[in-house]
């Protein structure tokens, strides 16, 4: 059966959404509405080196979706949100990091508003629920001019899918619909999250980047418990103390305090 053919399909309203996002005042935002796409974040990467235009790129499917270290990223027809932001920021180099950071809180906030409470950030890019994943983020960056850089802040997010569907994904992972008590609207929660990442990042200042450390601490899936960080196949175990000012995790060791980087570990919580 085609997907025309189905007759529950929750399809997006893109109409309503690019009006959403004009009474939020996000009118310099290019709407990018595909039902089927390669990925998000190639599309407004695309579109930004054709005319350096900010945008908000959507999709009911992507075929190419891609997590970290390019993990292919489970999409299924309009049953997740599937969202990359397109947007400017000026920030000093060593606080790019802080982007995943602010999208993150930015995404527990709006599902907060929604209705979902106790959504939590395994760092430095996982939305995680009673530790099952429920959605993930993937930030890329081109600089643009001095600390000016242009943002394609993508994040997906499990809404509909089933148990069944879940089990396909090689992790313990969760949806909106399994956890919710609530009849869950996909529009609403999209539009609520576009908003939160976008003001997160706007109203960002490198003078309050300890707010941030603080209210990641807040958020944060393992703050102060025993993990163990796995760093080319070393497994390095310790206390999460939450975030430093580049946005690195802090891991108390044995040895000492260290600190790493969001491209060289896997955080898993210690048995």
């Amino acid at each position: 059966m085609g997907l025309d053919a189905e007759v529950d399909i929750d399809r997006f309203d893109s109409e309503a959404l690019e009006a959403g996002l004009i009474s939020r005042g996000f009118d310099e935002f290019s709407l990018l509405y595909k039902e089927i796409t390669e990925s998000t974040n190639a599309d407004v990467l695309a579109l930004h080196q054709m005319r350096r235009q900010q945008s908000i790129a959507i999709c009911e499917m992507q075929t190419a979706g891609k997590g970290r270290r390019g993990r292919q990223w489970l999409s299924p027809f309009a049953k997740n949100i599937y969202c990359t932001i397109g947007i400017e920021k000026s920030l000093p180099p060593a606080q790019l990091g802080l982007v995943s950071i602010l999208s993150g809180i930015g995404l527990c906030q709006a599902l907060a508003t929604c209705g979902l409470a106790g959504i939590k950030l395994k760092w430095p890019n996982d939305l995680y629920f009673e530790n099952q994943k429920l959605g993930g983020i993937l930030i890329e960056s081109q600089p643009v001019a001095n600390t000016d850089y242009f943002f394609a802040v993508g994040f997906g997010i499990n809404v509909h899918m089933t148990k069944a569907e879940l089990a396909e994904i090689p992790q313990a992972a969760t949806s909106i619909e399994l956890i919710s008590d609530v009849a869950v609207n996909r529009q609403r929660i999209l539009l609520a999250a576009i908003e939160a990442v976008i003001e997160k990042i706007r109203n960002f200042s490198p003078q309050s980047v300890m707010n941030l450390v603080a209210e990641f601490a807040q958020y944060d899936a393992f703050y102060g418990q025993s993990v163990s960080v796995l760093e080319a196949g070393k497994g390095i175990r310790g206390i999460d103390a939450g975030i430093n000012e580049s946005g690195q995790l802090i891991v108390d060791t044995d040895t000492g305090r260290q600190v790493f980087s969001a491209a060289e570990i896997s955080l898993r919580a210690a048995d």
